[in-house]
């Protein structure tokens, strides 16, 4: 590692793709940890979605794995939201997504459109289940 920056061998990034290839279910895979002396390490849900998405971008031979900064602009907003610009600057305006002005470019931080996201996500899911609860009923 240097500054930060791992570097991966070929042979690294072949015995990703041959445990993907191995699992038997590699769209349900889940991590586990040990440490020294074999006690159990929990692996939270969203860590595990993350290091699964690691190993396949691994197996591909593609990965880049960052941080995002503090603030973002409305169009990488507007993607981590999974909405249009336009459609994120009406959240911007109707107050449900805070924002600042720099000159004459909107800001957002990036805890907020996170919540945004979860928020949103949250809403879907339970419409998929009201949904199915109406299926069963009919």
């Amino acid at each position: 590692m240097t500054n930060g920056t791992v570097l991966v061998e070929e042979g690294l990034r072949a015995q990703a793709a041959d445990l993907l290839e191995g699992a038997p279910d590699p769209a349900r895979l889940e991590f586990a940890l040990t440490a020294g002396g074999g006690s159990a390490i929990a692996v939270t849900p969203e860590l595990n979605s993350f290091l699964v998405q690691v190993l396949r971008g691994l197996a591909r031979g593609r990965v880049s794995v960052t941080t995002l900064p503090d603030e973002v602009t409305t169009t990488v907003a507007a993607e981590l939201v999974g909405v249009s610009r336009p459609t994120l600057m009406k959240l911007v305006r109707s107050g449900e997504l805070p924002s600042r002005q720099v000159g004459s470019h909107t800001r957002l931080a990036t805890g907020d459109v996170l919540a945004l996201r979860r928020r949103r996500a949250q809403a879907r899911r339970e419409a998929l289940e009201a949904l199915r609860d109406l299926d069963d009923e009919l």
